[in-house]
């Protein structure tokens, strides 16, 4: 029996008893009894009417059903549908959220934050002057696709889709994507807030160097790179940004603070190294190759590229 039958069936039995007949045996409820008491029948009528509504619309059913908070677990995972056609982010999310079953709904907006801060997808302004979302390189690695299709009037339009494999991805790392989504939500306002913009072509002119650079040389790098900018690209924004994604550190040493990689900077390629000043030994990190071309991989997180 169905969460709908059984629904449907509870409410037979109410309004069998709003109308004093006893559900269980079709006979008439004695009068005098407390079934039969007008008080008691109109919280029949008032539960039987709310049941019909519930009938009446199922989508609310699973409402009821709906847990606290957002819980990963085997069985969720089992419940995401995946396809072998492509659908957009939205329908993708929706099903994640039928999967999860919590009362704090799980949108796109939850999910495209995450693609975005890791590289899957971009944001860039197209010929209207419009921000539209658009998979990187390392996106249409996992199978984040565009798709084109024509509308009634001739005019093509383009949308993002994940195909079976994108989905796949997706759902098996749905546990770090809702880790994120409940991020403090004040998070994301503590970037910096940028001018400096670049264009995909000029971007792609960064060729990163041998030698390891300090964060000021890699924003003042980044920054020639549109000689027309008269803001260019600050190490303090750079460096706050990597701080944000959890590669850089505050680190007292000495009565000084120093922004120095975590170990997922270490291993991205941000160096230490020890140099002596006027006043002494101080601390400076540095940026390989790997670490320069990762942060050219990203900047669209910081900066506005088109």
């Amino acid at each position: 029996m169905t969460d709908l039958e059984k629904i449907a069936y509870a409410k037979s039995f109410l309004d069998k008893l709003a109308s004093g007949i006893d559900p269980t045996t079709d006979a008439l409820i004695p009068e005098g009894d407390v079934a039969a008491k007008s008080r008691v029948v109109g919280c029949y009528t008032y539960v039987s009417e709310v049941l019909a509504k519930l009938i009446n619309s199922p989508a609310t059913i699973k409402d009821l059903y709906r847990v606290q908070g957002r819980t990963v677990t085997s069985d969720v995972l089992s419940r995401v549908v995946c396809s072998q056609f492509p659908v957009s982010i939205q329908e993708f999310a929706r099903r994640i959220d039928a999967a999860l079953g919590s009362t704090d709904k799980f949108t796109a907006h939850d999910l495209n934050p995450w693609l975005m801060h890791n590289g899957y997808i971009e944001k860039l302004i197209d010929y209207r002057d419009k921000s539209t979302k658009r998979p990187t390189q390392k996106g249409i690695d996992i199978g984040i696709i565009v798709q084109q299709t024509t509308t009634t009037t001739g005019r093509v339009v383009s949308s993002v889709r994940l195909n079976l494999f994108a989905q796949q991805f997706i759902r098996d790392h749905l546990s770090e994507i809702v880790a994120f989504s409940q991020r403090p939500p004040k998070l994301a306002d503590q970037l910096p807030q940028i001018t400096f913009s670049l264009t995909r072509a000029q971007l792609n002119a960064y060729v990163p160097t041998e030698m390891p650079l300090s964060i000021s040389q890699v924003a003042s790098a980044i920054s020639t790179l549109n000689p027309q900018s008269k803001t260019g690209l600050k190490a303090g924004d750079l460096a706050d940004w990597l701080m944000h994604l959890g590669l850089l550190r505050t680190v007292e040493h000495g009565g000084k603070n120093y922004k120095l990689p975590t170990d997922a900077g270490k291993q991205l390629g941000i160096l230490v190294e020890t140099r002596r000043g006027p006043n002494g030994d101080y601390y400076i990190a540095l940026y390989n190759t790997d670490a320069q071309r990762f942060i050219i991989d990203n900047i669209h997180g910081l900066i506005k590229v088109y």
